[in-house]
């Protein structure tokens, strides 16, 4: 699903706001704040030829803040950068491509604590990603420079373990996916692309 401009966006991003406040509690969850790397896949490449590497991982990475409307429901706004897959094969007289992809994530998270303990959580993500791919293909024709733009939406699964005292601090493993990254119709690549990360936050008020 390609949203096709900032009105969307910003239609989704108020929808998920207005449902954050009619489901929230009275007990504030307070600001967020953290960081994760980890690998990246991108999906179903293709040229059209014969493809000899298929390097369609990379390491990618997550800085993000946020606010949560109760302990376990917020929206986090984050920079992603998801790496650069690279690929060549003899197609076309010897070919190589390369799809570098970032941008801005806004996404409402919800999340369960099972039983009666609060230190485990696991947790969902829906939103939208506002992304940049720059793609860089040369055969034997020339060299050719795109810049794609736009936005898509984005949705993962993932827990968390609070650590320390009054349960700062979180250590979290998550899987995204960032559905429709590039731009078929401007440099003919368009796929939906993975992160799966582990990182740490801390939220400064409980």
């Amino acid at each position: 699903m390609k949203l096709s401009s900032n009105f969307h966006l910003s239609r989704l991003l108020t929808s998920l706001c207005l449902a954050l406040l009619l489901t929230s509690c009275a007990t504030p969850g307070g600001w967020l704040a953290g960081g994760a790397c980890g690998p990246t896949q991108q999906h179903n490449y293709e040229v059209g030829g014969t493809i000899s590497t298929f390097d369609d991982g990379d390491v990618g990475c997550r800085m993000f803040g946020g606010y949560l409307f109760t302990p376990i429901q917020g929206v986090v706004v984050s920079y992603v950068d998801l790496g650069e897959p690279k690929y060549d094969g003899p197609a076309f007289g010897g070919f190589t491509d390369k799809l570098s992809a970032s941008g801005i994530d806004a996404s409402y998270i919800i999340g369960f604590a099972p039983g009666q303990q609060e230190r485990f959580t696991v947790f969902s993500t829906i939103g939208a990603f506002t992304w940049k791919q720059d793609v860089q293909y040369v055969d034997t024709s020339g060299t050719y420079n795109y810049n794609d733009d736009g936005t898509s939406l984005s949705y993962g699964i993932g827990s968390e373990i609070s650590l320390g005292t009054g349960a700062k601090w979180g250590l979290h493993f998550e899987w995204q996916r960032f559905t429709d990254v590039g731009d078929n119709s401007n440099s003919g690549h368009e796929y939906d692309r993975d992160m799966i990360s582990v990182g740490v936050d801390y939220r400064f008020a409980l």
